[in-house]
């Protein structure tokens, strides 16, 4: 490699300056100071680049911004409503027990006079509504195992995932599924209590009927309880019972 030619430049010094000397500094530094202070003008302004282009690909997303997120929260939204339907539902039921605890009685009680008839018009219809009150608490059920049965393909893919504050996706699961299992199990007894209070052959029989209908709900507090956890997990508001 050939030598490099040393160029010099000279500089003059001030007049009236103390020496003078001219100092002589090598046009090849003046050079690379100049190269120096184009790059660091060329350098980016870094307050002006967007987040979009500093944020790594491989930085995860909040979970509350995923579409599996979004679609876990408005599942859990539509639970809270069919646990407000359900607890609707099952408190017209008790009105109608009474009622039919009522128009029975008269039919039991031997004191009271007969027209023959075990089964009047009135209890008949009463009867009626009490099933199709039942029906509704089916209705519910499959709704919920419906969303049940949606999540699953999620829970495939995020299953640990946080999709609440706290809770992750199989969690959540599990709340739904426990909740199901419960409506299922009470829907059972509803609706034997639906098809068979009617028929009634004596007064204790009738008031056992209704007080089992009264007193399911009680059985199901931990129901409750797991719809107001899930309310609080993912900020839904309910109404004030």
């Amino acid at each position: 490699m050939p030598a490099s030619t040393c160029i010099c430049s000279t500089v003059p010094t001030a007049k009236g300056s103390i020496s003078s000397a001219s100092v002589i500094i090598p046009i090849r530094f003046l050079h690379c100071k100049q190269i120096s202070a184009s790059a660091m003008s060329a350098t980016p302004d870094r307050l002006n680049v967007s987040k979009t282009r500093l944020q790594s690909p491989r930085t995860p997303a909040s979970p509350s911004s995923t579409v599996g997120a979004s679609r876990v929260v408005d599942s859990v939204a539509k639970v809270v409503d069919l646990h407000k339907k359900w607890q609707l539902t099952t408190q017209k039921g008790t009105q109608y027990c009474n009622a039919i605890e009522n128009i029975k009685k008269g039919v039991l009680d031997p004191k009271q006079e007969q027209d023959g008839n075990p089964y009047p018009a009135n209890l008949e219809l009463y009867c009626k509504n009490l099933a199709i009150l039942v029906t509704i608490l089916e209705d519910v059920v499959a709704s919920l195992n419906t969303l049940i049965e949606q999540l699953k393909v999620l829970q495939v893919v995020m299953r640990d995932e946080i999709v609440g504050r706290s809770w992750s996706l199989g969690k959540t699961m599990e709340a739904l599924m426990n909740i199901s299992e419960h409506w299922q199990s009470e829907l059972n007894v509803r609706k034997s209590i639906s098809e068979n209070i009617g028929h009634s052959v004596d007064i204790p029989q009738l008031a056992l009927h209704v007080a089992t209908w009264e007193q399911l709900s009680n059985q199901h507090e931990n129901v409750n309880m797991l719809v107001k956890m899930l309310s609080v997990e993912f900020s839904i508001t309910t109404d004030k019972e």
